[in-house]
């Protein structure tokens, strides 16, 4: 099967094999001249900018000559990320040293962490690509001491740094962070203690870094055409009266009127707001009929009712694939169900259904088949988890604050739609694709965009070894906590940009 993500799965699979992680120095330079062309054309990227790209050619440069320990910790918002950013670590940081007039003792390149399911989704060129770029699977939800070795060892003695999202997963909103898992700051104290006790005089340094798209003037005819494409696949007439308070003051109004918007601005965002509206009240009321929920929901705000279709979607895959609720957050068992639902589809050596008698291949072949539909309703909890709020709001008036009108000025400086709206018909479109049974392959980008790429300061894990040692948990808070704080001051940054 090539996209069994997308397409429905009907016969069990034997498991996808990899090599052993490596960089393949031909395969490696392969990539780097098609990356550029690849941004432009398949992701639609127009523009890099990198903020702070001194203090990363500077940490390249010190990680490549084995002098530092460099994990670089990037926000997953989108999910184009680790392609944008393979980018960034390899030809990006040699621009910007030549740039700055710096030499770079080796090539630039770095290493990342994916969750075990991308291969198995993602199609051969992605198996074959992954472990050739040196790419290191990892499981969430089951005891992986081989490939928790893999990463250590790669932090402790790779050739390159590594990458990976302290999210877990993509999490569809860059102006918040809704959570973040301890894993890379576990990691990085791991190996900065193992370090300190064999001698070695390296940092081990977690670099926090954070993703941001915004769009020019040519993404309106994108975005429009999203739009459409939502509202009829949700079954929404173009306009709805009735809706009329989603939109703040009157989109039709005079220059000024209201908010820092012309009247032209506001009658387009404003139409947009209806369209929204009545499309995000279609999805929530066929889920809510799905599941099963009832009751007034007019009465409760959206964030209620997606957290009630969220709770209904895991229970129904964890009843279809037998599991028990089991401990731990929404994500965990989110996991979880994943884990059960893609064993079911991709065998183990043991089991490989091609060796099977016809009666055990058409049971493992239902099986897999229950697990793939089961793993819908994962799917569906997978975005909705993220998803808690009405359309964006851009009417500038006195109960927004400054971070309206900061938007409205953006958005006449840009010429473009603000991303926030942009971001919001994405995940829109997205929560209708996954009701209706698809899963991440399905999302829809708006394009042509730019991309700012924000460098912060690293969080030295090395020179925390001291309170680590009295106590872990408390250090592993501590530093958690601080790589909080970290993209919320990249996110403050462009927010406060006029």
């Amino acid at each position: 099967m090539k996209h069994p993500y997308a397409r429905p799965v009907c016969r069990a699979l034997p498991d996808v094999g990899l090599p052993e992680p490596r960089v393949v120095p031909w395969v490696l330079a392969l990539a780097r001249a098609v990356s550029g062309v690849y941004l432009r054309t398949v992701l639609g990227f127009e523009r890099v900018e990198l903020r702070g790209g001194e203090r990363l050619v500077g940490l390249f440069q010190g990680a490549l000559k084995g002098e530092r320990r460099l994990i670089l910790a990037f926000r997953h918002p989108y999910g184009d990320e680790p392609q944008l950013l393979a980018w960034v670590f390899g030809r990006g940081v040699e621009k910007e040293a030549r740039r700055l007039g710096t030499r770079l003792p080796r090539m630039s390149h770095a290493v990342f962490v994916h969750g075990y399911e991308v291969p198995r989704w993602g199609g051969a060129f992605v198996r074959w690509i992954l472990p050739r770029s040196g790419a290191m699977p990892v499981h969430h939800s089951k005891l992986d001491s081989a490939g928790m070795a893999r990463i250590r060892a790669a932090i402790e003695d790779g050739p390159y740094p590594l990458a990976l999202a302290p999210e877990g997963q993509v999490s569809y909103t860059s102006d918040d962070v809704p959570r973040l898992e301890a894993g890379a700051i576990r990691l990085g104290f791991q190996s900065a203690d193992r370090l300190d006790k064999a001698g070695r005089t390296e940092h081990v340094e977690l670099l926090p870094i954070s993703v941001h798209y915004r769009y020019g003037r040519r993404a309106w005819i994108s975005l429009e055409r999203l739009v459409q494409h939502l509202t009829t696949f949700t079954g929404c007439a173009p306009s709805t009266p009735a809706l009329s308070p989603f939109l703040g003051p009157d989109p039709g109004g005079e220059p000024g009127a209201g908010g820092s918007h012309t009247g032209t601005e506001l009658k387009k965002i404003g139409k947009l707001h209806v369209q929204l509206a009545a499309a995000l009240e279609s999805i929530l009321g066929l889920a809510e009929h799905q599941y099963g929920i009832t009751g007034d929901r007019a009465r409760i705000i959206v964030g209620e009712r997606v957290e009630a279709i969220v709770e209904a979607a895991l229970g129904t895959a964890e009843r279809l694939l037998g599991l028990e609720r089991g401990a731990g957050d929404s994500i965990e068992r989110l996991y979880r169900i994943r884990q059960a639902g893609w064993d079911r589809v991709f065998l183990p050596p043991a089991q490989d259904p091609r060796s099977a008698s016809p009666l055990k291949r058409a049971i493992l072949d239902r099986c897999a088949g229950e697990a793939w539909y089961a793993m819908r309703h994962m799917e569906l909890a997978d975005f909705a988890w993220y998803f808690r709020s009405d359309p964006p709001c851009f009417d500038a008036g006195p109960e927004t604050g400054n971070r309206q009108e900061n938007q409205g000025a953006g958005f006449r400086a840009w010429g473009g739609p603000p991303h926030e709206l942009v971001e919001y018909v994405e995940n829109l479109w997205d929560f209708a694709n996954r009701l209706s049974g698809g899963a991440i392959s399905g999302r829809v980008n708006v394009r042509p965009k730019r991309a700012l790429v924000v460098v912060a300061p690293t969080l030295d894990l090395s020179a925390q070894l001291d309170g680590y040692r009295l106590d872990r948990k408390a250090a592993t808070a501590e530093a958690l906590a601080a790589l909080m704080n970290a993209y919320q001051s990249c996110i403050k940054e462009l927010r406060n940009e006029v």
